[in-house]
C-alpha cells in the first residue's frame, strides 16, 4: 500500500508499506504555509493538498530530501491548494484559493475537486477550472462526496449539510441538536456509508448521531422533480 502524510514541514510524503517497516518514497514540497488537509484519489491518480498562507520567510528545504525522491516546486505565499500526480509525484497545478484550506475532497465519479476555506466552498474541474463557489453562514470542517459524485455532505458548524456538487446548492441541512446532540456542540467528524444509506456524525461533546438515508431520499426527490419538469 501507499500512504501519505502531511505536517508542519509543509510537505506531503508517500510511503511504501508492503513491509513491516514503511519506506518513504518521495516528498512533495512546495507549499509556503503548513499543510492543513489532503485527499488521495487512486481512481484519478491525483493528490490534493491544502495549506495555510505563508508567514515570514520561505521554508527551508525538506530534511528528508537527501534520502527520498523529492518533487519540489515553489508556490506563491498565497497559493494554498495544489494538485499532484500520484504515479510520479509531479506537481500538476495550483488552484485559485488564496486563504487557509480547511478541507479538500475529490468526487471521483464526476471528476470534481472540492475545497473548503474558513469562509467559502469551491468546486473545480480536474483541469483546475472554477465551477462554483458559495459562502455558507456556518464554518465548514469536512467534505464527503457521494459515490456517484452528484452530492456532497459537509459539516457546517453543528449541522450536517447536503449540497449538490455541480452548483453547491444547499438541498438539506440536518441540525445535530434536533438529532439529540448537546446544544451548540460542533461537528468534529462524520462519514457516509458506501451505499449513501447512513451518515455517522460525531460531535465535540462525545455524542454520536446516525442518520438513516440522509442522501438517498434527496436523490429520489431530485429525480422525481426532474421527471415532472420533463412531462
Amino acid at each position: 500500500r501507499r500512504g501519505q502524510r502531511g505536517g508542519v514541514r509543509r510537505a506531503a510524503v508517500f510511503w511504501e508499506s508492503r513491509m513491516a517497516c514503511p519506506t518513504p518514497l518521495r516528498v512533495l514540497s512546495g507549499h509556503r504555509g503548513p499543510l492543513q488537509c489532503l485527499c488521495l484519489s487512486t481512481e484519478l491518480g491525483l493528490l490534493l493538498t491544502g495549506a495555510a498562507p505563508a508567514r515570514g520567510a520561505p521554508p527551508a528545504a525538506s530534511p528528508d530530501a537527501g534520502r527520498e525522491e523529492a518533487a519540489s516546486v515553489t508556490l506563491g505565499p498565497h497559493e494554498c491548494v495544489a494538485v499532484w500526480a500520484v504515479p510520479n509525484g509531479r506537481f500538476v497545478r495550483s488552484l485559485p484559493v488564496h486563504e487557509r484550506a480547511v478541507a479538500v475532497a475529490v468526487a471521483h465519479a464526476s471528476q470534481r475537486l472540492l475545497v473548503a476555506t474558513q469562509r467559502s466552498v469551491h468546486v473545480f474541474s480536474v483541469s483546475g477550472r472554477p465551477l462554483a463557489v458559495v459562502s455558507p453562514d456556518r464554518g465548514v470542517g469536512r467534505i464527503v462526496p457521494t459515490i456517484d459524485g452528484e452530492l456532497a455532505l459537509l459539516s457546517e458548524g453543528s449541522a450536517l449539510a447536503v449540497r449538490r456538487i455541480s452548483d453547491l446548492q444547499l438541498l438539506h441541512r440536518y441540525d445535530l441538536e434536533a438529532g439529540g446532540a448537546a446544544s451548540g456542540a460542533p461537528l468534529r467528524a462524520f462519514s457516509l456509508s458506501a451505499e449513501n444509506h447512513h451518515a455517522f456524525a460525531g460531535t465535540a461533546d462525545g455524542g454520536l448521531t446516525i442518520y438513516a438515508n440522509p442522501v438517498v431520499g434527496i436523490q429520489v426527490l431530485e429525480r422525481l422533480a426532474s421527471e415532472l419538469l420533463n412531462l
